[in-house]
C-alpha cells in the first residue's frame, strides 16, 4: 500500500515540476562548464543513460546520485534545487523577479524624466535666446546694405 501512495506522488504535478526544475538546473550548470552529457556523466561517475534521465527530469533520482552530480559540478546540493520549490516557491520567486523588474522600470523612468526635464530646460533656454536675437535684429535700423 505504501508503494501505491509513492507512485501517486511521483506522478503529482509538484513532483514532476520539481524533478523538471532540478534537471534543468543540472543541465544549465553542465552546459556552463562546456561539457556534454556523456563527458559529465563520466566525471560524476553516473551512468550516461541514468544521467540523461536525471537531466530530463524523469523518475526519482537518489540522493547519492544528486551528491555525485553536485560534487562534480562544484556546487552545494541545495544549489541543484534553486527555483525548484514547487508552485508556491515558483510563484514567490516570480513575484520577487517581477518586483525587481518594476523597480528597474521605475529607475529607468526616473532617469528619463530627469533627462526630459534637462532637455526641456535646454530647449527653453535656446528658444529664449533665439527670440532675444530676433528681437535685437528687428530693433536695428535697416542698413544701407539691406537695399
Amino acid at each position: 500500500m505504501g508503494r501505491k501512495s509513492a507512485d501517486n506522488y511521483e506522478s503529482s504535478e509538484m513532483f514532476v515540476e520539481v524533478a523538471g526544475a532540478v534537471g534543468r538546473k543540472i543541465a544549465k550548470l553542465r552546459e556552463e562548464r562546456g561539457l556534454s552529457q556523456r563527458q559529465f556523466a563520466a566525471i560524476a561517475e553516473v551512468s550516461g543513460p541514468h544521467f540523461g534521465l536525471v537531466e530530463a527530469g524523469v523518475g526519482n533520482v537518489s540522493l547519492l546520485v544528486l551528491i555525485k552530480i553536485a560534487t562534480a559540478l562544484g556546487v552545494g546540493i541545495v544549489d541543484l534545487f534553486d527555483g525548484a520549490g514547487g508552485p508556491k516557491r515558483s510563484m514567490d520567486s516570480a513575484i520577487v523577479r517581477l518586483a525587481g523588474s518594476v523597480n528597474r522600470v521605475e529607475q529607468l523612468f526616473d532617469r528619463r524624466r530627469d533627462e526630459m526635464a534637462r532637455y526641456n530646460e535646454e530647449l527653453r533656454e535656446f528658444l529664449d535666446q533665439y527670440q532675444a536675437d530676433r528681437d535685437r535684429e528687428q530693433e536695428k535700423p535697416p542698413s544701407s546694405d539691406d537695399h
